[in-house]
């Protein structure tokens, strides 16, 4: 697993051929978009996005699979209460609508635990149920994705960059 995770950031970012900045700036917008609420469009998102901004498009797709089937649960729960915190000062949401999106994301949760997630992936009502729940829980989501998104890509942007300077220096590498 230690192997797996150092070539696939030596390999998919750290050794990407672009200039530092743009790596980490595709790093930075790569981490914005994995704490957003758009599982399963992430990639397309970041590509458009890093074409616009002139970003690296390849570096910042590894960090989009922290959000994924069996992540999203706790990923998602962690950026509505950010969020509603912000704009509620975490009282927004009465206790019984804190009750039923708790039991909501739970139940998701616990069903994705006992069924084969990935063959789930490729059904309609896995799909509708995930958009449901992530309407549900609306601009709290949103803002608290964007927060923490933000507040996790600023430190990946100076340590990618720091990295990929440090790693070719190593490698007699210019840049």
């Amino acid at each position: 697993m230690i192997r797996r995770l150092r070539s696939l950031i030596v390999h998919r970012i750290l050794g990407v051929r672009d200039t530092p900045r743009r790596i980490a700036w595709g790093v930075f917008l790569g981490t914005v978009v994995a704490w957003t609420p758009t599982l399963g469009f992430q990639i397309m998102i970041y590509v458009a996005i890093a074409t616009l901004l002139r970003a690296n498009k390849v570096s910042g797709i590894p960090i989009l699979f922290i959000s994924n089937p069996v992540t999203a649960v706790p990923l998602y729960w962690s950026c509505w209460k950010v969020g509603d915190l912000i704009l509620n000062g975490g009282e927004g949401a009465t206790p019984e609508a804190q009750q039923a999106m708790q039991e909501r994301l739970s139940s998701s949760e616990a069903a994705a635990a006992e069924t084969d997630w990935w063959s789930d992936l490729f059904t309609a009502e896995f799909w509708e149920q995930l958009g449901q729940t992530l309407w549900d829980m609306g601009t709290e989501l949103w803002v608290g994705s964007f927060i923490i998104g933000f507040a996790m890509a600023i430190p990946m942007y100076f340590v990618t960059l720091i990295g990929v300077r440090a790693f070719r220096r190593a490698r007699g590498l210019p840049g």
